[in-house]
C-alpha cells in the first residue's frame, strides 16, 4: 500500500544516500542550540508543557511530520526538550500522496534532509499509483486523510512505539469550530480537534501545539531560520476551510474581537472538560443498562434509562454508537431525539436510522440492531 524507507539516525544512514537540502530551503543547525529564553514562553515552555500533561513519562513519539512550517516547527522543538521530558526515542513519519508531483517529492527530501542532519530516524513513503483515486469515492481529500492515519498507525506499530503527535495549532482549532459550527453541529463539534484520541487498542494520538498561537509558531520558525515547505492547495480559497482561514476568521478579529481565536479555543476546551464528564456518566448509565451487546446488535433495559433526564440518555446514546463503532456521520440532531424520544413518548414502536440500524421497542426493553 505504502512504499518507503527508513532514513535518519546513523543506525539507520545506510537505508538511504545521504540527500543535500534544495537550495531554496534554509536549516540553521547553529541556531537550534540557542535559544531566546523569551521565545521559549511563547513556544517552547508551552510545548514542553502540553507534554508533560500529554505525554506519559519516558515513552518514545512518532512525530507525523509533512514538512510544512506547523510540523516543522514541532520536529525542531521536540528534539529541543526531548532531553527535559526524559522522551527514549523520536522518529518522524512522512507521507507523500503522490497528489503533488515534484512538490511532494520536494517536501519528502526536505523532511528526509532535516532529520539527517538532526540525527532523528525517519520513515519517508508514498502512496502507490491510483490508491488514493481508487479510495476516494468522491472525496480525494477525505481518501487522503484516511491514507495518512493508516500510515501513522502501521508505522508506529512496526516500530513499537504506542504515540503519535501531530502539529495541529491553536488557529486549526478555531477554524475547525468555525467550520463545524457553519455546517450545523452539536457539543462533539464545538469540541473542535479532540487534544488526544485513541486510534487503536496500542495507539494513541496527541497534539501537543493544539493551544499554540499561530503567531508564536511563526516567530520560533523565524527565530531558528527553520525551513519549511508551503503548499499551494492552503491557499486556494474555493475551499471552505481556506476561506475561513483567509476571510472570515480575519474578519472576525478586525471588526469584532481581536481576541477570537483565543476566544473560540476557549470554548472548545470548556467543551471538551463538559463532553469528559458527560461521557464519563454516559458509560456508566450503558454499563447498568446494556443487558446484550454483539458487534451487529444490541439490548438496552430501558427502566435503567428512563431513570435519567432525556438530554443525558440522548447522549449516552451517541457514545453507545462510539462504542460498537457505527457511524454517527449521517445521525442529525432529529435522528437522536426521535430514539431518545421512542423511551421516554412511545409510540413509534420502531425507526430505521441512518447505517442501515434499526431500533425497535419491546416492552421494557431497546433493541438496536445492525441490518444486513
Amino acid at each position: 500500500m505504502f512504499a518507503g524507507v527508513m532514513v535518519g539516525r546513523r543506525g539507520f544512514a545506510a537505508a538511504c544516500p545521504t540527500l543535500r537540502p534544495k537550495s531554496q530551503f534554509s536549516f540553521d543547525q547553529q541556531s537550534m542550540s540557542h535559544s531566546a529564553p523569551a521565545h521559549r514562553m511563547s513556544f517552547e515552555s508551552q510545548l514542553e508543557q502540553n507534554l508533560k500533561r500529554l505525554n506519559s513519562p519516558a515513552q518514545c513519539v512518532l512525530l507525523a511530520v509533512s514538512g510544512g512550517r506547523d510540523s516543522m516547527a514541532l520536529l525542531h522543538g521536540m528534539t529541543r526538550i526531548r532531553g527535559v521530558l526524559d522522551i527514549p526515542q523520536i522518529v518522524v513519519a512522512h507521507l507523500d500522496h503522490g497528489l503533488r508531483g515534484d512538490a511532494g517529492r520536494q517536501d519528502a527530501e526536505l523532511v528526509r534532509s532535516v532529520c539527517q542532519s538532526l540525527d532523528v530516524a525517519a520513515v519517508i513513503a508514498e502512496c502507490t499509483a491510483g490508491q488514493l483515486e481508487r479510495a476516494s469515492r468522491g472525496s480525494l481529500e477525505e481518501a487522503a486523510r484516511i491514507a495518512r492515519y493508516e500510515f501513522l498507525q502501521t508505522t508506529a506499530r512496526e516500530h513499537g512505539m504506542h504515540l503519535i503527535a501531530t502539529g495541529h495549532h491553536a488557529a486549526d482549532q478555531a477554524e475547525t469550530v468555525l467550520h463545524n459550527i457553519l455546517r450545523g453541529t452539536g457539543l462533539r463539534g464545538l469540541r473542535g480537534i479532540p487534544e488526544r484520541r485513541r486510534l487503536s487498542d496500542t495507539v494513541e494520538l496527541i497534539r501537543p501545539m493544539l493551544t499554540i498561537r499561530d503567531d508564536a509558531i511563526r516567530e520560533y520558525i523565524e527565530l531558528h531560520s527553520i525551513a519549511y515547505a508551503s503548499d499551494a492547495t492552503n491557499d486556494d480559497i474555493r475551499h471552505t476551510r481556506n476561506r475561513i482561514r483567509h476571510e472570515l476568521l480575519p474578519l472576525l478579529a478586525t471588526e469584532f474581537n481581536p481576541g477570537v481565536q483565543d476566544s473560540i479555543v476557549r470554548l472548545a476546551e470548556q467543551t471538551q472538560e463538559l463532553l469528559q464528564s458527560l461521557d464519563a456518566v454516559s458509560e456508566s448509565l450503558l454499563a447498568e443498562a446494556v443487558l446484550e451487546r454483539t458487534p451487529e446488535h444490541c439490548r438496552l433495559d430501558v427502566r435503567r434509562l428512563t431513570q435519567h433526564p432525556e438530554p443525558v440518555v440522548r447522549h449516552a446514546l451517541t457514545v453507545l454508537w462510539i462504542q460498537q463503532n457505527w457511524g454517527r456521520r449521517d445521525m442529525s440532531r432529529d435522528h437522536w431525539n426521535r430514539l431518545a424520544a421512542m423511551l421516554f413518548d412511545p409510540p413509534p414502536s420502531s425507526i430505521d436510522l441512518p447505517g442501515n440500524i434499526r431500533a425497535e421497542l419491546r416492552g421494557n426493553l431497546l433493541q438496536l440492531q445492525l441490518m444486513p
